[in-house]
């Protein structure tokens, strides 16, 4: 996964085949559903305070 400031993208090689982009539509859901990045704000706010 690409971390952004708002939101986390996943990217794919452009030969992917239907398994991989499968994947990654569920790694894409798997990240929106566990809410990564505001714990990745929250773990690097540790350090910036």
């Amino acid at each position: 996964p690409l971390l952004g400031v708002n939101g986390c993208v996943i990217i794919s090689h452009g030969k992917s085949d239907s398994r991989a982009i499968k994947n990654a539509i569920f790694q894409a859901i798997n990240f929106s559903q566990s809410h990564i990045n505001k714990f990745i704000e929250n773990e690097l706010g540790k350090y910036n305070a």
